[in-house]
């Protein structure tokens, strides 16, 4: 009977030596719903305001090129008309290549508070780690099926909120 008690606790006490403490969090998450990354949202937005304006006159003023071109066709010989479609091409290429610029801009300002964020999140997650010695934490993107339990997103979303970032952005010029 004793050695039936030993051998029990022998094999409960070896499982428990060999467990591996895993947790996940959702960096996505954390990252989308950062209180400083929704600022930088808003402060974005608010400077877009005027720059799409411009853009949208600029796109009219190209309606109207195009629509002048569509009545010169009556009146300009084949060289003319010719020229006045390189003109509005090189102009629409003009506009393209701004337009391109500005989203290229404004999506450089958001990745690069990403990624402090990212860099502050993995500080967080490692300081977690050690401090309640979690051998494993993975990405909720990386695994098929877990418990809540070992989610501890909402752990790290209160500690990242609490952090302050430099959420000042280079305005589109």
């Amino acid at each position: 009977m004793k050695i039936k008690i030993i051998f029990l606790l022998f094999i409960f006490y070896s499982f428990n030596c060999y467990s591996t403490n895993i947790r996940v969090v959702n960096l996505q998450q954390l990252i989308e719903q950062n209180d400083e990354m929704n600022q930088l949202l808003i402060s974005i937005e608010k400077d877009q305001v005027k720059h799409k304006s411009n853009f949208k006159e600029l796109e009219s003023k190209l309606e109207e090129e195009l629509k002048n071109i569509d009545n010169l066709k009556l009146i300009l010989d084949n060289d003319g008309l010719e020229n006045e479609i390189n003109i509005y091409n090189q102009n629409l290429k003009n506009f393209n290549y701004e337009i391109k610029k500005f989203n290229d801009h404004y999506e450089s300002q958001i990745n690069n508070l990403k990624n402090i964020i990212l860099k502050k999140i993995i500080e967080i997650i490692k300081k977690y780690s050690l401090d309640n010695q979690i051998d494993l934490i993975l990405d909720s993107n990386s695994y098929i099926l877990s418990s809540n339990s070992i989610d501890i997103t909402e752990i790290m979303q209160e500690e990242l909120n609490n952090l302050n970032f430099d959420i000042n952005f280079e305005k589109y010029k």
